[in-house]
Protein backbone atom coordinates (compact mmCIF):
# COMPACT_ATOMS: atom_id res chain seq x y z
CA UNK A 1 0.00 0.00 0.00
CA UNK A 2 2.73 2.48 0.98
CA UNK A 3 4.42 1.65 -2.33
CA UNK A 4 1.18 2.52 -3.83
CA UNK A 5 0.64 5.88 -2.34
CA UNK A 6 4.74 6.80 -3.55
CA UNK A 7 3.83 5.80 -6.64
CA UNK A 8 0.68 8.05 -7.11
CA UNK A 9 2.93 11.00 -5.39
CA UNK A 10 5.48 10.14 -7.93
CA UNK A 11 2.48 10.60 -11.30
CA UNK A 12 1.25 13.65 -9.13
CA UNK A 13 4.22 15.59 -8.95
CA UNK A 14 5.25 14.65 -12.93
CA UNK A 15 2.28 16.33 -13.94
CA UNK A 16 2.98 19.14 -11.78
CA UNK A 17 6.06 19.35 -13.72
CA UNK A 18 4.37 18.82 -17.34
CA UNK A 19 1.39 21.60 -16.72
CA UNK A 20 4.34 23.84 -15.33
CA UNK A 21 6.70 23.61 -18.67
CA UNK A 22 3.32 23.83 -20.60
CA UNK A 23 2.33 27.15 -18.67
CA UNK A 24 6.24 28.32 -19.59
CA UNK A 25 6.38 27.20 -22.95
CA UNK A 26 2.81 29.00 -23.78
CA UNK A 27 3.17 32.16 -21.59
CA UNK A 28 1.88 35.20 -24.16
CA UNK A 29 4.26 37.78 -25.26
CA UNK A 30 3.45 40.16 -22.94
CA UNK A 31 5.34 38.87 -20.15
CA UNK A 32 8.83 40.25 -20.76
CA UNK A 33 10.01 42.42 -23.47
CA UNK A 34 13.85 42.24 -24.89
CA UNK A 35 15.56 45.13 -25.43
CA UNK A 36 15.94 46.32 -28.54
CA UNK A 37 18.74 47.19 -31.14
CA UNK A 38 19.34 50.73 -31.15
CA UNK A 39 19.45 51.73 -34.97
CA UNK A 40 20.39 54.96 -35.58
CA UNK A 41 19.00 56.90 -39.16
CA UNK A 42 20.25 59.66 -40.38
CA UNK A 43 18.79 61.53 -43.77
CA UNK A 44 21.09 63.44 -46.07
CA UNK A 45 19.51 66.42 -47.23
CA UNK A 46 20.56 68.95 -50.75
CA UNK A 47 18.84 72.38 -50.22
CA UNK A 48 15.88 70.62 -48.05
CA UNK A 49 15.46 67.48 -50.36
CA UNK A 50 16.38 64.23 -49.13
CA UNK A 51 18.72 62.22 -50.97
CA UNK A 52 18.60 58.10 -51.74
CA UNK A 53 21.31 56.36 -49.92
CA UNK A 54 21.22 52.27 -49.88
CA UNK A 55 23.66 52.85 -47.07
CA UNK A 56 22.56 54.42 -43.70
CA UNK A 57 25.00 57.28 -42.98
CA UNK A 58 26.87 56.75 -39.05
CA UNK A 59 28.41 58.96 -36.55
CA UNK A 60 31.98 57.87 -35.69
CA UNK A 61 34.52 60.07 -33.86
CA UNK A 62 32.34 63.52 -34.11
CA UNK A 63 32.27 62.93 -37.74
CA UNK A 64 29.30 61.66 -40.20
CA UNK A 65 30.22 59.48 -42.48
CA UNK A 66 28.16 59.15 -46.05
CA UNK A 67 28.47 56.41 -49.15
CA UNK A 68 30.44 58.94 -51.42
CA UNK A 69 29.20 57.56 -53.99
CA UNK A 70 25.43 58.47 -53.51
CA UNK A 71 26.68 62.22 -52.38
CA UNK A 72 28.66 62.75 -55.28
CA UNK A 73 26.00 61.47 -57.93
CA UNK A 74 23.57 63.57 -55.66
CA UNK A 75 25.92 66.45 -56.42
CA UNK A 76 26.05 65.77 -60.38
CA UNK A 77 29.74 64.05 -60.08
CA UNK A 78 30.73 60.86 -61.74
CA UNK A 79 32.16 58.32 -59.48
CA UNK A 80 34.98 55.92 -60.49
CA UNK A 81 36.54 52.92 -58.05
CA UNK A 82 39.77 51.34 -58.88
CA UNK A 83 39.91 48.01 -56.78
CA UNK A 84 43.64 47.29 -56.87
CA UNK A 85 44.26 50.89 -55.30
CA UNK A 86 41.05 50.47 -53.56
CA UNK A 87 40.66 54.06 -54.66
CA UNK A 88 37.18 56.54 -55.17
CA UNK A 89 37.85 58.96 -57.83
CA UNK A 90 35.01 61.70 -58.44
CA UNK A 91 35.02 63.92 -61.82
CA UNK A 92 33.48 67.05 -62.82
CA UNK A 93 33.77 70.29 -64.80
CA UNK A 94 35.38 71.91 -61.60
CA UNK A 95 37.22 69.64 -59.62
CA UNK A 96 38.34 65.97 -59.57
CA UNK A 97 38.72 64.17 -55.98
CA UNK A 98 40.61 61.03 -55.36
CA UNK A 99 40.28 58.91 -52.03
CA UNK A 100 41.43 55.95 -50.41
CA UNK A 101 40.04 53.30 -47.95
CA UNK A 102 41.84 53.60 -44.73
CA UNK A 103 43.85 56.78 -45.56
CA UNK A 104 43.31 60.44 -44.35
CA UNK A 105 44.43 62.10 -47.43
CA UNK A 106 42.33 63.84 -50.26
CA UNK A 107 43.63 64.93 -53.31
CA UNK A 108 42.22 67.76 -55.08
CA UNK A 109 43.03 69.02 -58.40
CA UNK A 110 46.48 67.82 -57.62
CA UNK A 111 46.40 69.67 -54.25
CA UNK A 112 46.96 67.29 -51.06
CA UNK A 113 44.15 67.48 -48.17
CA UNK A 114 44.63 65.85 -45.02
CA UNK A 115 41.64 64.87 -42.66
CA UNK A 116 41.79 64.22 -38.89
CA UNK A 117 39.48 60.84 -39.79
CA UNK A 118 40.71 58.27 -42.45
CA UNK A 119 38.20 57.50 -45.32
CA UNK A 120 36.25 54.00 -44.34
CA UNK A 121 34.94 50.94 -46.29
CA UNK A 122 31.64 49.91 -45.01
CA UNK A 123 28.71 47.33 -46.60
CA UNK A 124 31.08 47.72 -49.89
CA UNK A 125 31.17 51.32 -49.91
CA UNK A 126 33.14 53.62 -49.53
CA UNK A 127 32.28 55.51 -46.52
CA UNK A 128 33.80 59.50 -46.53
CA UNK A 129 32.97 62.42 -43.86
CA UNK A 130 30.56 64.52 -45.10
CA UNK A 131 31.58 67.79 -44.38
CA UNK A 132 34.97 67.31 -46.45
CA UNK A 133 33.71 66.41 -49.50
CA UNK A 134 30.46 69.03 -49.56
CA UNK A 135 32.71 72.03 -48.61
CA UNK A 136 35.36 70.87 -51.23
CA UNK A 137 31.85 71.47 -53.64
CA UNK A 138 30.94 74.93 -52.05
CA UNK A 139 28.41 73.69 -49.96
CA UNK A 140 27.25 74.59 -46.50
CA UNK A 141 26.94 71.83 -44.51
CA UNK A 142 25.01 71.61 -41.16
CA UNK A 143 23.56 69.30 -38.37
CA UNK A 144 20.10 69.19 -37.51
CA UNK A 145 19.76 67.67 -33.62
CA UNK A 146 15.92 67.58 -34.09
CA UNK A 147 15.86 65.57 -36.71
CA UNK A 148 18.88 64.23 -37.12
CA UNK A 149 19.77 65.33 -40.69
CA UNK A 150 22.94 66.57 -42.46
CA UNK A 151 21.77 69.79 -44.50
CA UNK A 152 23.85 70.17 -47.42
CA UNK A 153 23.03 73.86 -49.11
CA UNK A 154 24.29 75.62 -52.22
CA UNK A 155 22.25 77.65 -54.52
CA UNK A 156 21.82 76.81 -58.12
CA UNK A 157 21.89 72.74 -57.72
CA UNK A 158 20.08 70.59 -59.29
CA UNK A 159 19.24 66.84 -58.10
CA UNK A 160 18.91 64.22 -60.15
CA UNK A 161 16.22 62.38 -59.75
CA UNK A 162 17.45 59.08 -59.29
CA UNK A 163 18.92 60.48 -56.20
CA UNK A 164 16.09 62.01 -54.76
CA UNK A 165 14.78 60.07 -51.35
CA UNK A 166 10.62 59.74 -51.45
CA UNK A 167 9.91 59.33 -48.15
CA UNK A 168 6.83 58.70 -46.65
CA UNK A 169 7.16 61.42 -43.61
CA UNK A 170 8.56 64.97 -43.12
CA UNK A 171 9.99 66.44 -40.62
CA UNK A 172 7.81 68.16 -38.63
CA UNK A 173 6.70 64.62 -38.27
CA UNK A 174 9.62 63.51 -36.85
CA UNK A 175 9.87 66.40 -34.14
CA UNK A 176 6.03 65.86 -33.13
CA UNK A 177 6.51 61.84 -32.84
CA UNK A 178 10.22 62.74 -30.87
CA UNK A 179 8.03 65.25 -28.28
CA UNK A 180 5.57 63.25 -27.56
CA UNK A 181 7.40 59.95 -27.35
CA UNK A 182 9.83 62.27 -25.18
CA UNK A 183 7.35 63.48 -22.52
CA UNK A 184 5.34 60.31 -22.38
CA UNK A 185 8.59 57.71 -22.59
CA UNK A 186 10.32 59.56 -19.71
CA UNK A 187 12.60 56.97 -17.92
CA UNK A 188 11.81 54.07 -20.55
CA UNK A 189 14.53 52.47 -22.65
CA UNK A 190 14.54 52.44 -26.15
CA UNK A 191 12.40 49.48 -26.47
CA UNK A 192 9.19 51.61 -24.35
CA UNK A 193 10.10 54.98 -26.59
CA UNK A 194 9.73 53.02 -29.91
CA UNK A 195 7.00 51.30 -28.67
CA UNK A 196 5.10 54.64 -27.88
CA UNK A 197 6.39 56.08 -31.28
CA UNK A 198 4.21 53.12 -32.94
CA UNK A 199 1.12 53.60 -31.14
CA UNK A 200 1.01 57.01 -32.46
CA UNK A 201 2.07 55.76 -35.65
CA UNK A 202 -0.48 52.54 -35.48
CA UNK A 203 -2.95 55.42 -35.14
CA UNK A 204 -2.55 57.43 -37.56
CA UNK A 205 -3.57 53.80 -39.72
CA UNK A 206 -6.23 53.21 -37.99
CA UNK A 207 -9.96 54.30 -39.43
CA UNK A 208 -10.89 55.33 -35.50
CA UNK A 209 -8.41 57.73 -35.31
CA UNK A 210 -6.75 61.04 -37.17
CA UNK A 211 -4.60 60.46 -39.88
CA UNK A 212 -1.90 62.65 -39.26
CA UNK A 213 0.77 62.21 -36.36
CA UNK A 214 -0.11 65.88 -34.90
CA UNK A 215 -3.64 65.26 -34.98
CA UNK A 216 -3.44 61.98 -32.89
CA UNK A 217 -1.19 64.09 -30.32
CA UNK A 218 -3.90 66.62 -29.79
CA UNK A 219 -7.16 64.29 -30.33
CA UNK A 220 -9.51 64.92 -27.88
CA UNK A 221 -12.46 64.02 -29.13
CA UNK A 222 -13.66 61.83 -26.15
CA UNK A 223 -10.95 62.67 -23.89
CA UNK A 224 -7.61 64.40 -23.69
CA UNK A 225 -5.20 61.30 -25.48
CA UNK A 226 -2.11 62.55 -24.57
CA UNK A 227 -2.27 64.43 -21.61
CA UNK A 228 1.44 66.08 -21.65
CA UNK A 229 0.93 67.49 -25.35
CA UNK A 230 -1.27 69.71 -23.93
CA UNK A 231 0.82 71.38 -21.43
CA UNK A 232 2.74 74.61 -21.71
CA UNK A 233 6.14 74.40 -23.22
CA UNK A 234 5.33 70.52 -25.28
CA UNK A 235 5.29 72.49 -28.65
CA UNK A 236 8.76 74.35 -28.16
CA UNK A 237 10.16 71.17 -26.65
CA UNK A 238 13.35 69.72 -27.75
CA UNK A 239 13.06 66.16 -27.49
CA UNK A 240 15.79 64.03 -26.13
CA UNK A 241 18.81 62.17 -28.26
CA UNK A 242 16.67 59.21 -27.67
CA UNK A 243 13.60 60.11 -28.23
CA UNK A 244 14.56 61.37 -31.86
CA UNK A 245 15.99 58.05 -32.37
CA UNK A 246 12.79 56.11 -31.35
CA UNK A 247 10.76 58.21 -33.81
CA UNK A 248 12.97 57.67 -36.76
CA UNK A 249 13.06 53.92 -36.19
CA UNK A 250 9.47 53.62 -35.98
CA UNK A 251 9.02 55.96 -39.19
CA UNK A 252 11.49 53.71 -40.47
CA UNK A 253 8.97 50.36 -39.88
CA UNK A 254 10.43 48.86 -37.05
CA UNK A 255 7.84 48.19 -34.77
CA UNK A 256 8.05 46.17 -31.36
CA UNK A 257 4.48 46.21 -30.36
CA UNK A 258 2.56 44.94 -33.81
CA UNK A 259 -1.14 47.49 -33.95
CA UNK A 260 -1.30 48.56 -30.50
CA UNK A 261 -3.33 51.33 -30.02
CA UNK A 262 -3.16 52.09 -26.65
CA UNK A 263 -0.77 52.02 -23.62
CA UNK A 264 -1.21 52.64 -19.85
CA UNK A 265 1.13 52.73 -16.67
CA UNK A 266 -1.20 50.66 -15.23
CA UNK A 267 -3.36 47.65 -16.08
CA UNK A 268 -6.53 48.27 -17.70
CA UNK A 269 -9.57 46.16 -16.42
CA UNK A 270 -11.69 46.35 -19.34
CA UNK A 271 -9.04 45.28 -21.62
CA UNK A 272 -7.23 42.60 -19.96
CA UNK A 273 -7.85 39.96 -23.40
CA UNK A 274 -6.34 42.97 -25.37
CA UNK A 275 -3.06 43.17 -23.38
CA UNK A 276 0.31 42.56 -26.17
CA UNK A 277 2.90 42.91 -24.11
CA UNK A 278 4.68 45.23 -21.51
CA UNK A 279 7.41 47.29 -21.89
CA UNK A 280 9.38 49.04 -18.52
CA UNK A 281 6.12 49.30 -16.63
CA UNK A 282 3.72 50.16 -19.52
CA UNK A 283 1.59 47.99 -20.82
CA UNK A 284 0.26 47.82 -24.13
CA UNK A 285 -2.60 46.74 -25.84
CA UNK A 286 -4.68 46.42 -28.87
Amino acid sequence: MEKMTVCYRNVFKSLLLIIALFIILTLPVFSHAQEITEQIFITLKINGTPIFSDTNPYIKQNRTYVPVRFVAEAFNMAVDWIQDEKKTVLTDDEHTIEMWIDSNKLIVNDQEILMDVNVEGFNGRTMVPVRYLAEIKGFEVKWDDYTYSVEMNKEGVAIPASNILNRSYTDEDIVWLARITHVEGRNLSLSGKLAIANVVLNRTKDPNFPDTIYNVIFDSRYTKQFPPAHKPGFKELKPDKSSVIAAKMALEGINNIDKCLYFNNRPFSNKSNDLYKIIDGEYFYY
